[in-house]
């Protein structure tokens, strides 16, 4: 089969031919028709949390169909039989059934980004009707899906924040109440937009910008970090912080049960026309050149067609 194989750590991917996998006890085979990138693929790649046993076949997300013709999304698929192959591996009961009326880029566009951005919201930050949210790093792919699952869920108010304008200003048309570009009056703009404070910052970016969303969430609140777009340290004030819960929301260690109902809650705003995802597809021949693009963080979500 073919597949994309990571052969040195931080190096990029390359197309080989190799054996097809065999599903172990408990396991299943899934044929992957489109599979996505995540920033979480660099980072597993260059050995910066883990160091992943070479070579292996990376790609943590892909939809595809079981031996029995089942449509299905696959996240998380275990190392070392990533996605970016044309035959990947799943853990029983993990493979989420995918319906005819939405498209491969439809289902990944709310695949790990997305569920994510809604567990954040959901499972970690306990989002109530009534409340008044952030997302910040919105303009990546996580904006996208938190900001109309926020306004859908009866948020007083969405607020989404990020660096790209003509981005946001997108929001707009999906849910989100204001706007906020990080530029020089960034901290000031913030603390405006949250009208007397956040109940619940959803962040992407950690890094220096934090500061200005931990000032803006009101005491109680919760500010929720699942990326680090923005810089991987942070200086944290403890007074601005006090009373306030600074959380970590990692797709990871939330349930196989948890992951899928999340997803199915998405795919539903999908099918209904609530969330629109930017995506861009190229051959699986490509994935050399998207994956530097992915490490730059581009804002759509990039695709490999197997």
């Amino acid at each position: 089969m073919r597949a994309a194989v990571i052969e040195e750590l931080g190096g990029r991917p390359v197309v080989r031919d190799l054996p097809e996998p065999r599903a172990a006890t408990g396991e299943v085979l899934v044929s992957i028709s489109t599979a996505a990138l995540n920033p979480a693929d660099i980072v597993y790649a260059a050995g910066i949390r883990l160091k992943p046993t070479l070579p292996y076949v990376p790609g943590l997300e892909g939809v595809g169909r079981l031996d029995d013709g089942s449509r299905v999304y696959l996240p998380m698929a275990p190392a070392p039989h990533g996605t970016f192959a044309e035959r990947s591996v799943a853990r029983a009961g993990t493979p989420v059934p995918v319906p005819h009326d939405v498209s491969d880029a439809q289902a990944l566009g709310v695949g790990v980004a997305g569920t994510t951005g809604h567990l954040a919201l959901t499972w970690k930050g306990q989002f109530q009707s009534g409340a008044a949210g952030l997302v910040r790093g919105a303009p990546g792919a996580v904006g996208p899906v938190a900001v109309p699952a926020a306004g859908g869920g009866g948020a007083a108010g969405v607020g989404a924040a990020g660096r790209d304008r003509p981005t946001l200003e997108r929001l707009l048309s999906l849910g989100a109440d204001e706007i906020v570009v990080l530029e020089n009056d960034y901290p000031d703009a913030l603390a405006q937009a949250a009208h007397g404070g956040f109940d619940l910052v959803v962040d992407a970016l950690f890094g220096e910008p934090m500061m200005a969303a931990i000032r803006a969430t009101r005491m109680g609140g919760r500010i929720v970090n699942l990326g680090m777009r923005a810089g991987r340290t942070m200086q944290l004030d403890g007074i601005a912080l006090k009373g306030k819960d600074l959380l970590s929301c990692n797709i990871g260690d939330a349930t196989d049960a948890d992951v899928a109902a999340s997803f199915t809650v998405l795919l539903t705003l999908v099918a209904e026309g609530s969330i629109h995802t930017e995506s861009e597809t190229v051959p699986l021949a490509d994935v050399a050149s998207v994956w530097a693009r992915q490490d730059s963080s581009p804002h759509a979500k990039l695709l490999l067609a197997i």
